[in-house]
């Protein structure tokens, strides 16, 4: 182990780019966990320049949003420069977009005012960030954003010129491209490619080549957010669109006016399309009481002023039931960690009633039952639940904040966070049952006998069929593709946008479970006892491996290996590329095996693969080796787990029990219980074999009662 000048233990690398290496590290003299930054010595340099540079501006900011430098030197032993700050767990907004799809507008809003408050609190300091982007907003467990890797911005100096163009293309304010180093604007202009990005799920520019992107960010104008994603509201897009002027002049002033701006988002009085935002009414509200704003710093840029530490972090009117706490004085004291997620029961009332939502007046940790208004929301906490009787057999889907659930032959879309339905849709055949799939603005979900349909997301209309010999019941959707497989004996190959047949592959037995799909390869199982690794883009077949009865969960992929459960109740680990066998874990299922005894589906996170067996326990192996971490079984006995669900780097994996609808959250590291909720009663709270639906805040089930959605604990949504 490497020990720099005696004290920082480094651990392990947890990122690398230009600037060196982040390794999570451990402070001997106070035995606390630290991210520490190498950069290899460069005498003289203007690497070596850089970095102390880093050093200094990140470590004379004060603000909860911004990573705390503790220490900084040099290893006398090969003279490698480091950095020792606070070390933030979590998942930065680029990944949280990746593997979460788009935030709730109003979660975007919460993010960009932590954003906006942390920038302010810079530029008071005379910093500019040059670099702002999703991949340098870490998201913590606690719901808190936290501004990263100062790394190239430097105190602003009086030239306007700028020798080197340093940033990220996707988010650099145009005048970085004409020769100058821009001032607090230029990370005014990135904060609303930023918070474009979180609205529509994608940059204001898209092109192939750096040239192409410069051209657009100094010519073109973006699509306002409104025509990506509907329910942007409109003072919104106007606040977006304007940070994204071409002129600096045209942006708003400072940090502080973006910040007030998304605070009185909660204005009632919303804008008329097409208005100025000057005209907007509420748009920049007067300075909270006690906080006016003094004298400009010099040379920090106009209109930039001090303190801005003291300005919350959070909005101060709530957009939908969701409310969040405010903290005017986030300076005069040390930060808590804290679950920040709140509801108000009144509010969330009046905002359900007439929907078809109840909240729930049930639930909590143990299943016990309370109507006493909740305050903080811990997990297994109950939110809301639709509708009061839906026979909902299987688990809903989460995309762009939106759920999309079928109950019979009805297909729902609801929003995520209220409960409210946006829209429902009767499928052709009220007989047919399948589950439903949703991406990039399509949802696809069974039609009549032997057909998949492709609804549009936003109306439910219909977009496209395709016609199968037998019954299609789970979809895979990658890269413009859906993967269907049928109990016909075929996996489909369909294009997501036309519905128009690519290729089919042909196995001897049907296919009931969702193919996984890794980089080029489908991994799916048959009745027929038989693992096939298909190529995505030509149907032809890599590998197949035989089991002992037939796979019917959904493999998972993790760092190239395939992990499939058989119902010969036997978790086994193969080699991705060659189906090579790698070891096999007996999962104790019933004897003798049952085709219809089948374990759920395996789940692979942070080095574990977990699964939920027949015996009534959920075990956890290591990845590698196959050796057993631990197992967990309900206190009941009578324990049918689902497939277990992680949400994102959280470290809570959950469970529920299918028998009587038992939510059970566990440590992910020891299997040890954090949590249990009870989510219905009797044969209502019977759950899908797939179980929960998990994002880093709610947990939404599917049983016999309806959809529920309750809080993890981890934070606001």
């Amino acid at each position: 182990m490497r020990v720099l000048v005696g004290r920082y233990e480094l651990l392990s690398v947890v990122g690398r780019g230009g600037m060196g290496e982040v390794w999570q590290g451990r402070d001997r003299v106070i035995g606390r966990r630290v991210a520490v930054k190498l950069m290899p010595s460069s005498p003289g340099g203007s690497g070596t320049d850089l970095f102390f540079r880093e050093a200094r501006t990140a470590g004379g900011l004060s603000h909860r949003g911004v990573v705390t430098v503790y220490d900084m030197g040099q290893d006398p032993v090969d003279g490698t420069l480091f950095l020792v700050m606070e070390y933030v767990s979590g998942q930065d907004l680029g990944a949280v977009l990746r593997g979460e799809g788009l935030p709730a507008v109003e979660l975007a809003v919460n993010w960009g005012l932590q954003v906006a408050s942390a920038l302010a609190a810079a530029h008071t300091a005379g910093i500019v960030h040059r670099d702002l982007k999703p991949a340098n907003l870490m998201l913590t467990p606690a719901g808190e954003v936290k501004v990263l890797d100062f790394g190239i911005a430097r105190f602003i100096e009086g030239t306007d010129q700028s020798s080197a163009v340093m940033g990220t293309l996707a988010y650099m304010a145009p005048e970085r491209f004409e020769g100058r180093s821009g001032d607090t604007r230029c990370d005014l202009y990135a904060f609303g490619c930023v918070l474009y990005e979180l609205l529509t799920g994608t940059t204001p520019f898209q092109a192939a080549d750096p040239v192409a992107m410069m051209t657009a960010h100094l010519t073109k104008k973006p699509a306002p957010p409104g025509e990506l994603r509907a329910g942007v509201p409109a003072a919104l897009e106007h606040l977006v669109l304007s940070l994204l002027a071409k002129a600096p002049a045209d942006r708003p002033t400072t940090a502080i006016d973006v910040h007030r701006a998304l605070r009185a988002l909660g204005n009632p009085d919303q804008p008329s399309a097409g208005a100025p935002l000057a005209s907007v009414p509420g748009l920049i509200p007067p300075a909270p009481a006690g906080l006016t704003p003094p004298a400009p710093t010099p040379g920090a840029g106009p209109g930039a002023s001090a303190d801005m530490s003291r300005f919350p972090t959070q909005p101060a009117i709530q957009l939908q039931p969701v409310v969040w706490p405010l903290d005017e004085q986030v300076a005069a004291r040390p930060l808590v960690r804290r679950r920040v997620l709140r509801l108000s029961l009144a509010t969330a009332a009046l905002a359900a009633a007439g929907t078809g939502v109840a909240l729930l007046p049930w639930g909590g940790k143990g299943g016990a039952s309370s109507n006493k208004p909740v305050s903080a929301l811990d997990g297994g906490t109950p939110i809301w639940r639709f509708p009061s009787s839906a026979n909902v057999s299987y688990s809903p889907v989460v995309w762009s904040g939106v759920l999309y659930a079928r109950r019979d032959g009805i297909i729902y879309a609801i929003d995520s966070i209220t409960g409210r339905e946006r829209w429902r849709v009767g499928a052709p055949d009220a007989n047919t049952v399948g589950r439903v799939a949703a991406v990039d603005g399509f949802v696809y979900t069974a039609g009549k006998p032997g057909e998949l349909m492709a609804l549009k997301s936003t109306t439910g209309g219909t977009a496209w069929t395709f016609a199968a010999r037998n019954d299609i019941d789970n979809v895979t959707v990658a890269d413009g593709v859906v993967y269907a497989g049928s109990l016909d004996k075929n996996l489909y190959a369909l294009d997501a946008v036309t519905g128009a047949k690519k290729w089919s592959f042909t196995t001897e037995g049907s296919i009931l479970a969702s193919p996984k799909m890794d980089r080029d390869t489908l991994y799916v199982g048959s009745d027929d006892a038989t693992l096939y690794a298909v190529n995505a883009a030509t149907g032809a077949k890599k590998w197949a491996f035989k089991g002992g009865r037939t796979f019917r969960a959904t493999p998972e992929v993790a760092d190239g290996i395939v992990y499939a459960v058989n119902n010969d109740q036997i978790l086994y680990a193969l080699d991705a590329n060659t189906g090579a066998k790698k070891w096999t874990a007996p999962l104790h299922g019933s004897t003798p095996a049952n085709d219809n005894d089948h374990p759920s589906c395996p789940t692979a996170k942070s080095g574990m693969v977990m699964v939920g067996g027949y015996d009534h326990l959920v075990h956890a192996f290591d990845a590698k080796t196959g050796t057993r971490k631990w197992t967990y079984g309900a206190a009941s006995g009578a324990f049918t787990p689902t497939t277990p669900a992680v949400a994102g780097g959280f470290p809570t994996v959950y469970v529920g029990d299918r028998q009587d609808g038992t939510i059970h959250a566990l440590d992910m590291a020891s299997g040890s219980k954090q949590w249990s909720c009870k989510t219905g009663t009797g044969m209502g709270g019977t759950l899908d074999a797939y179980g929960p639906i998990a994002t880093p805040s709610y947990l939404y089930v599917a049983n016999r009662d309806g959809i529920l959605a309750l809080a993890t604990g981890y934070g606001n949504h």
